[in-house]
């Protein structure tokens, strides 16, 4: 029943449960109207005739009790009872002893069910309690009735009770008449009716109070659908409270999302102009500092240390230009510029001319380059431009981890649909605790390690995940300190159906 009033709108739902509640109350209320009526007809008629018995025994037309035998006239008995009964058919004279047992009547004995009464409510009656007083039916076990009773007495002596039950069969009687009567049908059709003009005005009334609050839920579900992921978790079907409430707590998650997103985002500005203060006053201030020296010792220097120090400022602004051109390309890659061009290619031939061009910087390090891949090409869809610099970003970030007589292996196996694409090394690994924190930028794995001088700013490994992610493509890593770290991604195969 709740889950049937909570899939309904606001307006239906209040109105359903105010119609059951005045159904509930109109209920109890006829049912307290027709029982405060019976008794209220019950005392009535009691009070009326209050006296009818001690009446009878005023006026008998003899002895009802022998003095001398103590046995009943059972004639003036049925007299009075006869007489009695003519003016009103319902009523019944019995005569008791003192502990309600039956000493005569006027009734065929057949419809006699018990030959007791019951003396309580008897002296009550006697004793004057107010309020409409049921006895004990002589022909009902069971059934109580109004009644009206006076002490008998023999040679001023108590010999028993006049017992008149006055209604025999008045709630049968009443509930007919009730249930019958014109009157009683038309106050049921008034009350249907007004229930009905109630519920209905009710209805509308409720509607047109929570008409404003089923527009603004409309347009909170049509922003909530339009705006949130599907796989945000929400009823099939709420009402107007529910919706606004459900999407009121999306959104406090969101906004909740977006503070700890803010919040690490202001982190990693602060860490990134830390960083990047540090990378790019390294090379500079190198740059520098051999230039100065050129410029004042350059008379009292030889051609071969002039060359010297150029050289080394050289390679220094490249390091300052390679690193400022990473920022460029990883602010671009994280404003959404950098739209990628779909085209078919051989990863194949595309590895083995970026395996080329680090010939020189493998050799000088003293680094084997290797290449394992199957001998046919293999073709994939991809942006060819960005996958080159996924490529010279892990070999040359390979490369620089890897001490002398190391090797680096860039290995291509076909996976169904999928090419698996792994660069390995045999260089210093990575610590367990700072895997999670590889591809995020400025963090680069300190490993204590000379080769840590000639690491870049962190940024090589965040452009490579960027660059995949534009793919759909996930990359992994997995290392083992002082064996060597080994980064796998797939990218997707096309066959020549050109799936």
């Amino acid at each position: 029943m709740t889950r049937l009033i909570n899939r309904l709108p606001r307006y239906t739902s209040i109105t359903l449960v105010l119609t059951i509640l005045v159904a509930v109350l109109a209920l109890g209320f006829s049912s307290l109207t027709l029982w405060s009526g019976k008794r209220y007809h019950q005392e009535v008629t009691q009070q009326l005739h209050q006296n009818l018995a001690q009446y009878v025994l005023e006026h008998l037309p003899g002895p009802l009790v022998n003095p001398l035998s103590g046995e009943v006239d059972r004639k003036v008995l049925k007299s009075i009872a006869m007489n009695t009964m003519m003016i009103n058919p319902s009523v019944e004279v019995y005569l008791l002893d003192l502990r309600g047992e039956l000493l005569g009547h006027a009734l065929p004995e057949a419809s006699i069910d018990s030959a007791s009464v019951d003396i309580v409510p008897i002296q009550k009656f006697i004793n004057g309690a107010r309020g409409p007083i049921l006895g004990s039916n002589p022909r009902h076990v069971g059934q109580t009735s109004i009644f009206s009773a006076a002490a008998v007495t023999v040679a001023e002596k108590p010999f028993g009770y006049l017992y008149v039950v006055l209604a025999s069969h008045e709630a049968d009687t009443i509930a007919e008449q009730v249930s019958g009567s014109h009157i009683a049908r038309l106050m049921t059709g008034g009350a249907i009716a007004l229930s009905l003009f109630v519920v209905l005005g009710m209805f509308l009334s409720f509607r047109r109070f929570t008409l404003p609050l089923k527009r603004l839920s409309e347009r909170v579900r049509s922003y909530r659908d339009a705006n949130f992921k599907q796989s945000d978790e929400r009823p099939e079907w709420q009402d107007e409270v529910a919706a606004l409430e459900s999407a009121f707590e999306l959104m406090k998650g969101r906004l909740q999302e977006q503070f700890d997103q803010l919040n690490e985002a202001d982190n990693l500005r602060r860490e990134l102009v830390s960083n990047i203060s540090h990378d790019l006053r390294t090379p500079l201030a190198a740059m520098q500092g051999y230039l100065e020296t050129l410029l004042l010792k350059q008379e009292s220097m030889s051609v071969e240390e002039q060359r010297t120090c150029l050289l080394v400022a050289h390679r220094h602004s490249e390091k300052l230009g390679g690193l400022i051109s990473q920022l460029f390309e990883l602010s671009k890659l994280d404003a959404g510029r950098v739209e990628p061009e779909f085209e078919v290619f051989s990863l194949t031939e595309l590895l083995y001319d970026v395996k080329q061009g680090y010939e020189i910087l493998a050799t000088d390090n003293n680094v084997s380059l290797e290449v394992d891949a199957p001998l046919h090409t293999i073709e994939v869809k991809a942006d060819i431009a960005l996958i080159e610099r996924v490529f010279q970003n892990l070999i040359d970030n390979a490369i620089r981890h890897t001490p002398a007589n190391g090797r680096v292996v860039i290995s291509l196996n076909i996976q169904g649909e999928e090419v698996s694409v792994q660069v390995s090394d045999t260089g210093v690994g990575i610590a367990a605790d700072a895997l999670p924190h590889v591809f995020k930028r400025f963090r680069r794995a300190v490993n204590d390690s000379p080769l840590d001088a000639h690491i870049g700013a962190g940024l090589g490994l965040t452009i490579v995940e960027r660059i995949l992610s534009l793919h759909d493509s996930v990359i992994e890593v997995e290392s083992d300190r002082a064996q060597g770290a080994a980064f796998t991604f797939l990218l997707p195969r096309y066959d020549l159906t050109g799936a």
